[in-house]
């Protein structure tokens, strides 16, 4: 197989989460960009809550619910990635206060790395490499 393929089916799998590896890749990228970016630099972030700001008003036409789960298009994902950021920094009262469902989250993710570590280890030990290219495997 031609090193081009190889980093195509690498660069593929790892952007559709299709693989243990990938998922390890992916969610450990995610925790080490969160903990080296303080958080006070995401509040300042150019993107602002796409869903907040044009998704959910789109969907509502501009005329967003005033109850419910998404009363004033106010998503329950706000705030996740500062929240996470937070918890990472150690700053648990912020942490609680950019999103409540923080601590849900963080410790799923945990979980889904742990899962996915394990899977890893247990294929290299199987097969002596790290990766099967071209293959997924569970």
């Amino acid at each position: 197989m031609k090193n081009s393929t190889k980093i195509k089916i690498v660069f593929l799998d790892l952007i559709s989460f299709g693989s243990p590896q990938a998922i390890l890749f992916n969610l450990t990228t995610i925790f080490i960009l969160l903990f080296v970016t303080p958080t006070k630099n995401l509040v300042y972030s150019p993107v602002k809550c796409i869903f907040k700001r044009y998704l959910l008003p789109l969907i509502f036409r501009g005329n967003c619910p005033t109850s419910g789960l998404f009363a004033n298009c106010e998503d329950p994902a706000c705030g996740l990635t500062r929240a996470v950021s937070s918890l990472l920094h150690g700053d648990f009262s912020a942490a609680w206060n950019f999103n409540k469902a923080v601590y849900l989250l963080f410790s799923v993710m945990i979980i889904v790395l742990i899962i996915n570590l394990v899977k890893t280890i247990k294929y290299y030990k199987k097969h002596g490499k790290i990766y099967n290219f071209g293959k997924s495997f569970k």
